[in-house]
């Protein structure tokens, strides 16, 4: 309930304030565990890829905002999970392939930090991992533009990578983790 009533809030504003165009949200999966793995160039795109799905989901935020007393209940109560930025944080993942186990849908920057250079930074294993471990699907994501009401920002969802599949095929975490990066940087140069 408070999930989407703060979706409503949020997504009347950004498009009141930002042009923003959506591409591809019908190749989401409507069900069944899903990682999204996008770019990552501004605080602004994890409210902008959930107001931009149907499905609730969930996504990760560093730990230390959920010792601020207002912002932390709000956001665990808005699906956040809580991460130790820097450090290898176990019980995150664990976390997180529980909610993937469950059908739900997590978002993930896997660049690990934002990037306004326009070029896709190495990713790191950890979206490949949850989504083996889970058999969830991954949609890669690219985020585009600018956040403005001139030039606008654009996000582009790619065709769904079935892990399991890949698994089948004798393909590691490595080579499912450059598979992710291929798809995304072919969004970032697409229409």
């Amino acid at each position: 309930m408070l999930y989407n009533t703060v979706k409503t809030i949020v997504k009347r504003f950004y498009h009141t304030r930002y042009k923003i165009r959506v591409i591809g949200e019908d190749r989401i999966p409507p069900d069944g565990p899903v990682v999204i793995c996008s770019n990552h160039i501004s605080e602004l795109d994890p409210p902008l890829v959930a107001i931009s799905v149907k499905r609730e989901m969930s996504f990760f935020a560093k730990s230390e905002l959920f010792k601020i007393p207002v912002l932390g209940y709000l956001i665990s109560r808005l699906n956040a999970l809580p991460v130790e930025r820097g450090k290898g944080d176990r019980a995150a993942l664990k976390k997180s392939i529980e909610v993937l186990k469950e059908g739900n849908m997590l978002l993930i920057f896997p660049e690990g930090s934002r990037n306004k250079s326009g070029t896709l930074k190495d990713l790191q294993q950890g979206a490949s991992f949850m989504a083996v471990k889970s058999g969830a699907k991954i949609v890669p994501t690219a985020i585009k533009g600018n956040y403005d009401r001139k030039k606008g920002v654009t996000i582009v969802f790619g065709k769904p990578i079935d892990t399991a599949a890949l698994i089948a095929e004798g393909k590691n975490r490595k080579e499912i983790t450059e598979r992710i990066r291929e798809d995304i940087n072919n969004l970032l140069i697409s229409a």
